[in-house]
């Protein structure tokens, strides 16, 4: 759970970038993939296709373009902390 922090009383703080690596990489490898079923399956294809990390040569800092940036942008977040919860082998998640 590299760069993810848990605390009892606020829940999980998980970096975006650590959010980010994980949608890329399942992506990537096939892992995730959206089912034309879906009722917005265009648009978050769109969304996922479109994300991107930019990151500023001169500071070194990092920007996420899908999030806040754009009209769908918590479609890619909702989808991005899902996949990291199923990464770290979670089988259920408690809420509250």
């Amino acid at each position: 759970m590299l760069g993810a922090v848990h605390d009892r009383a606020a829940g999980w703080k998980v970096p975006k970038k650590v959010l980010a690596d994980t949608v890329q990489a399942l992506l990537g490898t096939e892992r995730l993939k959206v089912s034309p079923d879906l009722k917005h399956y265009k648009t978050l294809t769109r969304e996922l296709q479109s994300f991107v990390v930019k990151t500023n040569l001169a500071t070194g800092n990092e920007s996420f373009e899908a999030w806040r940036e754009r009209d769908h942008d918590d479609m890619v977040l909702a989808v991005a902390l899902a996949a990291w919860f199923g990464e770290q082998g979670q089988r259920r998640l408690v809420v509250g």
